[in-house]
């Protein structure tokens, strides 16, 4: 019964480190400079373009901050809406776009691109946030590069990956979204190859 026990224990703390684990950051001196840029370190936040930024939650004494950058959207992408309790006083515009980790499909990124092109569309600025920043965020920015900026899939997932945002290898899931395939039907439903219409 002990050695059950201990098994299951041991299970369970090699699970959970690796939950924990991060990708290792490509060193600073060898970064490139078109990757998101560090605003705020410990908010995990990012410029990442001239639209759009990246963070953790954000919390309600960031709100100058964040009027400073000239956020409009936010779009958060946690299950629990702690940013409309954080900033329910004020003059943002919030979007909740509930997405579980450990179950993103395309149709949870298409309703993202969506928000993200809308304010475009309308010359807003854009923080898309998770609960740390990184995973979710960060498959969120990785298609945002490929599909509005036209960067190459194998080019948005390494910033992703390694781009010292804190993304969590356990999360394999991601990768099976970065396929031609999706990005070929994300590109129809938001129509980004003919940005007229």
């Amino acid at each position: 019964m002990y050695m059950h026990i201990l098994k299951i224990t041991l299970l369970s703390t090699v699970l959970l480190l690796n939950a924990c684990a991060q990708h290792p950051s490509i060193a600073p001196s060898e970064r490139p400079t078109h990757w998101g840029q560090s605003v705020d370190n410990d908010q995990n936040l990012f410029k990442i373009s001239e639209t759009l930024y990246r963070s953790e939650q954000p919390l309600a004494e960031q709100s100058a901050q964040l009027k400073a950058l000239g956020i409009d959207r936010i779009i958060s992408l946690r299950s629990r809406n702690q940013t409309a309790e954080e900033f329910h006083d004020q003059d943002f515009l919030l979007i909740h776009q509930p997405i579980h980790t450990w179950a993103i499909d395309r149709n949870d990124v298409l309703a993202v691109m969506r928000q993200i092109q809308d304010a475009k569309s309308q010359g807003q600025q854009v923080l898309v946030h998770c609960y740390h920043g990184s995973d979710r965020t960060g498959t969120m920015v990785a298609m945002y590069r490929i599909l509005f900026e036209h960067w190459q899939i194998d080019d948005a997932v390494k910033e992703m990956k390694f781009g010292g945002y804190g993304f969590h290898p356990i999360w394999i899931n991601i990768d099976k979204l970065f396929t031609q395939d999706n990005i070929d039907w994300l590109k129809v439903q938001l129509n980004t190859d003919n940005p007229s219409k």
